[in-house]
């Protein structure tokens, strides 16, 4: 009978800790922050330009067209806030992976690009070298997951360009538009 009693009593926990309400098929909620990075060692932690969490923005410029690429976009501070991050992502090469980003050529544009915009220095920073992992991509709800690194530089044409930002702990987590 204790045996009976104490089956009786732990039987609601094995349950309980056995049960899911979605069938096993567990998603991650959304974080506070779309992108999140460190610049220069500053937490950097930002949404989509509109202050959305979630939602990557409309690819407006036409070296990189939106037929071709998804936009994720991180501004820090809203649709006037700097600085801004922006991650485009060949829509044929978005698979898990890892991508290799160097100095952008117009002559032949990569599969992926990342890329700072920071106004506080008042040079156009190119990115010299860096790599995004896209570690989840959800073809159903248009979820794509990942990280990045990157360094910039003023000089990225020369053999030694002076580094001016050295992006790291990159995060991403948006719903991508087709």
């Amino acid at each position: 009978m204790k045996r009976i009693k104490k089956l009786l009593y732990i039987l609601p926990f094995i349950v309980l800790s056995c049960s899911s309400d979605d069938g096993g098929n567990t998603t991650d909620p959304q974080p506070q922050y779309a992108m999140t990075a460190k610049i220069n060692g500053v937490t950097f932690e930002a949404n989509n330009p509109f202050g959305n969490n979630m939602f990557s923005s409309t690819n407006i410029w036409d070296y990189y067209p939106e037929e071709d690429f998804v936009m994720l976009q991180g501004r820090q501070g809203g649709i006037y806030g700097n600085p801004e991050i922006n991650l485009w992502l060949k829509k044929s090469d978005l698979v898990v992976g890892t991508y290799t980003i160097g100095t952008e050529t117009y002559n032949t544009p990569p599969s992926h690009f990342i890329d700072l915009i920071d106004n506080s220095n008042n040079e156009f920073e190119e990115t010299v070298a860096g790599t995004i992992i896209i570690t989840e991509v959800n073809t159903t709800t248009k979820i794509v997951k990942g990280t990045f690194q990157f360094t910039t530089s003023d000089e990225a044409q020369v053999s030694n360009p002076i580094i001016n930002f050295n992006v790291t702990e990159g995060t991403f987590h948006y719903q991508y538009e087709e």
